[in-house]
C-alpha cells in the first residue's frame, strides 16, 4: 500500500497520474494545511505574549555523559578525516613521506608547539580508542547505572590525558 502510495506521488508530480490504473488514482497524498495553520497561530501567540522561541539551549545544563558522546563523536571525525587527508595527500603529492617530513623538520618550529601538536593528536586517539572501549562495555551489558557511567568517564578523561602527557613528551 505505501508502495502505491509513494508510487502515485511520484508519478503525479511528474504528470503522469493518467497512466496509472483507476485503482491506484484514488490514492492520494494527504496534505497538513490545518497543522500548518496550529503551528502559525502557535507562534502568533508566543509572538504577542513575548515568550522566547526556544529557551532550551539557556536552561540547558550540561551533562558528562553528553560531553563524552559529543566529544567521542568529534574525535572520530577528527581522526576519520585527518587519515583521509594525510591518504589523499600522499597520493597526490609528488614525492615520497621522507621528502616531505625532512621539509617539515626544516622549518624548525619550536619544542612547545610540536609538543602542543604531539598532545592534540594524541589526546584524539586515546580518547577516541579508550571510550571506544568503554562503548564495547557497554554492549556487553556492563556498566549502565549512573554511578558507573559517570567513574567510567571520569576514568577514560583520566587516562587519556595521562597517556597523551606521556606519549607527547617521548
Amino acid at each position: 500500500m505505501s508502495a502505491c502510495l509513494l508510487l502515485s506521488r511520484n508519478l503525479g508530480r511528474l504528470g503522469y497520474r493518467a497512466c496509472l490504473s483507476t485503482s491506484l488514482q484514488k490514492f492520494v497524498p494527504l496534505t497538513t494545511s490545518v497543522a500548518r495553520a496550529t503551528s502559525v497561530n502557535f507562534f502568533e501567540k508566543n509572538e504577542k505574549l513575548k515568550r522566547p522561541l526556544s529557551p532550551h539551549l539557556t536552561i540547558y545544563r550540561l551533562q558528562l555523559t553528553s560531553m563524552l558522546s559529543l566529544t567521542h563523536r568529534a574525535t572520530g571525525i577528527v581522526l576519520t578525516g585527518g587519515l583521509y587527508a594525510f591518504a589523499i595527500g600522499m597520493l597526490a603529492l609528488p614525492g615520497s613521506f621522507p621528502y616531505y617530513f625532512e621539509s617539515f623538520q626544516a622549518l624548525h618550529i619550536a619544542a612547545p608547539v610540536i609538543f602542543s601538536l604531539k598532545f592534540s593528536l594524541a589526546w584524539v586517539t586515546f580518547y577516541h580508542s579508550l571510550n571506544g572501549i568503554r562503548h564495547l562495555f557497554w554492549d556487553m551489558g556492563y556498566g549502565y547505572d549512573l554511578k558507573n557511567l559517570y567513574l567510567s568517564g571520569y576514568i577514560v578523561l583520566g587516562t587519556s590525558l595521562a597517556a597523551s602527557l606521556l606519549a607527547a613528551s617521548i
